[in-house]
């Protein structure tokens, strides 16, 4: 057998341990957690890392088990590492199982290690008695960081019932929004759908015409007509079917 030189021998046995001791640059844990269905609720996202935190802004990409769970907002409060007042969400992708969103908060990290913020989240009605919510990236500004995800189970209490329908809106984009902004919202039976803008007291602002709509998806585009008369704030637009209601804030920014 061919001799190996010492040096190459040194060289790898050197190597060798690096492979693991190797640490991942950010940490996540998402408590383990037992709901009923139907409540809105926040869930702390612990996150740790070693990456620069004071340079840059961040974004989280989540994954939403979309049968049991429906992500509403991601809320910052005072001490949270994510500084901003607002966060900023872009839905991704909608898979079978899962939708996919990012979070992105413009201002850097307040520290390395502590909440992140709060997923602001809803248990619906189902079969499956457990799901989870993965974190799938994380990035300070173009820096993608290796992460590892302790928890994110989700087990719900009630005894599960099957969905009539799978109905609903997503996240607006943009949002906060100018001049319009669009979503894309779900009928899971053909029939009427009507929309309602109302500003963050409760009052009507705007009544959309009925529309007949084939189940499955569509789009729907919010334009601002009079700038001026438009004030800027919290709306609500409500969309109404056969089969029920549903609810979603915006943000409108001049």
């Amino acid at each position: 057998m061919q001799n190996i030189p010492f040096y190459i021998i040194l060289l790898i046995s050197l190597l060798q341990p690096l492979t693991h001791t190797l640490s991942r640059e950010a940490s996540f844990i998402l408590p383990d957690t037992s709901i009923r269905q139907g409540i809105r609720w926040n869930l702390p996202v612990f996150m740790s890392t070693k990456g620069a935190v004071t340079q840059q802004s961040c974004t989280i990409t989540v994954a939403i088990p979309k049968k049991r769970i429906i992500l509403h907002d991601a809320l910052t409060e005072p001490g949270t590492l994510f500084t901003c007042k607002k966060t900023t969400i872009t839905f991704l992708s909608d898979g079978d199982e899962f939708k996919e969103y990012a979070i992105t908060c413009p201002n850097p990290l307040f520290d390395s290690t502590g909440i992140a913020l709060y997923l602001e989240l809803e248990t619906l009605a189902g079969m499956d008695s457990t799901a989870a919510i993965k974190i799938l990236s994380f990035s300070i500004g173009n820096d993608v960081q290796d992460i590892e995800q302790v928890g994110g189970t989700i087990t719900v209490l009630d005894p599960p019932v099957m969905q009539a329908s799978t109905e609903g809106m997503d996240i607006n984009a943009p949002n906060p929004f100018a001049y319009s902004t669009s979503f894309n919202y779900y009928m899971g039976k053909s029939g009427d759908v009507q929309f309602f803008l109302y500003n963050s007291q409760g009052k009507l602002i705007k009544e959309f015409p009925i529309e007949k709509k084939v189940a499955g998806r569509h789009v729907f585009t919010l334009l601002v007509d009079n700038p001026m008369d438009f004030s800027s704030g919290v709306y609500v637009i409500r969309m109404k079917t056969d089969q029920g209601l549903y609810h979603m804030s915006m943000v409108h920014k001049k």
